[in-house]
């Protein structure tokens, strides 16, 4: 996993799912506002299956990796990202980062019919039980 580190407000965007908006507007996954050199939607990034590629969105003051104008460019480690008067540096997120990522990610799935009848079961409920509600004791 990769993030996009702000040199010049000292903040990182992580880069998780397949499609990264960038531009001055709030609207953007990664927004650099204040910057009239800034597109409203200045560029994206996008996950190819293989590696992170930065595409331009037709800005008007373009895109630069490391130094050089572009429309297209699959990105690599250490790559820096300009973007008006931002620099973004291209760089792996730390390991710790990647675990914490990964288990609030991860997919909760709901137990299957046939878990919740086994389960029903084994608790002494059978078809056509009534559960009782709480509200009705006394006490």
């Amino acid at each position: 996993m990769f993030q996009l580190f702000d040199e010049k407000n000292n903040r990182r965007h992580s880069l998780t799912g397949l499609i990264k908006e960038i531009g001055r507007t709030s609207e953007c996954d990664i927004c650099l506002p204040d910057d009239s050199k800034v597109s409203r939607r200045h560029a994206r990034l996008e996950w190819n299956g293989q590696a992170w590629v930065v595409l331009d969105e037709g800005s008007t003051n373009g895109t630069f990796v490391n130094g050089e104008r572009v429309t297209e460019r699959e990105l690599r480690a250490g790559d820096v990202l300009e973007i008006g008067d931002y620099r973004l540096r291209f760089l792996p997120l730390p390991v710790a980062d990647v675990a914490a990522i990964k288990k609030t990610t991860e997919v909760m799935t709901a137990p299957s019919v046939e878990e919740i009848r086994r389960r029903s079961k084994h608790r002494g409920f059978t078809e056509g039980s009534t559960i009782p509600d709480r509200r009705d004791r006394k006490g």
